[in-house]
């Protein structure tokens, strides 16, 4: 493989990790996954008619695997976070329920910093007419929500 063909595989892999390795772009995923598969049947019909390419597309393949796994892997990673954070701030709120018979007013109320979980989660907890809300964006779904629905005692998906 040439310097060049290097320089133009890690640039443009460089790219695309910038834009999908960062918390809420988790759409990104589904893109690369139809780039991807364009890629590896254009680039496995022409390993099939020019043997002579094959190292050098074979080795572009597996960057590209790479880069997709660990895209993957982080995505997955944001996924579970959040998620995670959004059970803590639950049971932290059902407990207050159970204990004080209300709903907190907001999350500080069950210590929590609900700015720093707006800021970093995109999670929300509000009340309104005496029922709770608890929502956070769905990480690899566009304009999509979970918001936990506090009478069903359930997660529930939401897609506007």
């Amino acid at each position: 493989m040439e310097r060049a063909d290097y320089i133009k595989t890690f640039a443009m892999v460089a790219i695309v990790l910038f834009f999908s390795l960062q918390r809420g772009y988790g759409p990104m995923l589904g893109f690369l996954l139809i780039f991807y598969l364009v890629s590896v049947l254009y680039n496995a019909l022409r390993m099939i008619l020019r043997p002579e390419e094959r190292a050098r597309r074979g080795f572009r393949l597996a960057i590209w695997f790479v880069a997709l796994a660990l895209v993957c892997a982080v995505q997955g990673h944001w996924s579970n976070a959040s998620r995670s954070n959004a059970e803590t701030a639950l049971d932290k709120i059902l407990a207050y329920k159970e204990r004080t018979g209300a709903y907190p007013a907001s999350l500080r109320d069950v210590g929590l910093d609900g700015t720093y979980l707006e800021d970093q989660w995109r999670l929300r907890y509000w009340v309104q007419n005496g029922k709770a809300r608890l929502a956070y964006p769905m990480p690899l779904m566009p304009l999509s929500t979970y918001e936990y629905d506090f009478e069903a005692r359930k997660w529930r998906e939401n897609s506007y």
